[in-house]
């Protein structure tokens, strides 16, 4: 039963960093707009601290969305969330607070989103090319980069010790591996 429970508040802080990201606010930007300290956003993502129901419906009322829909895995979190009135408020109240916001970090915005989010996330446990991790993120977060912003992004992310990096064969459509060797990027978690 522990197992299930550990997987579950994974999930659920995983869940927690898809609304912060669907929002477009920091750890500090969500802590102030749900009226929470730092420390207890951190908490929820770091697993330290419980996800409780509470707290759920209190984010709930202000994305016009019933508490029980956030804990509950099945279920997905709309994009509508950020169109709710307390959302739009909070941004035209704050929108010359770029610490609130992920958009507001520019040239930091992709390697806040690789700190904040995605080396948290479970897809980077193992290693993965820049295609995979690409498409990870298109999918996952709705988040497209142009050029080669992401695999700046990765290099910088190895150099600072986020993430790890190794060259490994090409992984090549029919599932083979080429000669050509590439990087692969994954989260040391020891």
């Amino acid at each position: 039963m522990l197992d299930q429970d550990e997987t579950y508040n994974k999930k659920l802080a995983q869940r927690f960093c898809h609304i912060m990201n669907i929002l477009d606010m920091t750890y500090v930007g969500f802590a102030e707009f749900t009226e929470r300290d730092v420390s207890h956003i951190y908490g929820i993502v770091n697993q330290s601290r419980p996800f409780n129901d509470t707290f759920a419906e209190h984010i709930g009322k202000k994305l016009e969305i019933k508490g029980a829909k956030i804990l509950n895995l099945n279920v997905t979190i709309p994009s509508s969330i950020s169109k709710a009135e307390a959302v739009i408020n909070f941004k035209r109240e704050n929108k010359d607070n770029p610490e609130y916001f992920l958009h507001g970090k520019t040239d930091r915005s992709i390697d806040a989103f690789f700190s904040e989010i995605l080396a948290k996330s479970d897809f980077l446990k193992i290693p993965r090319y820049l295609n995979e991790i690409e498409s990870f993120i298109e999918t996952e977060f709705q988040k497209i980069y142009i050029d080669d912003q992401l695999s700046k992004a990765l290099r910088y992310a190895v150099i600072k010790k986020t993430l790890k990096s190794e060259k490994k064969p090409i992984k090549l459509k029919n599932g083979d591996f080429g000669k050509r060797l590439l990087d692969v990027y994954w989260v040391d978690n020891i």
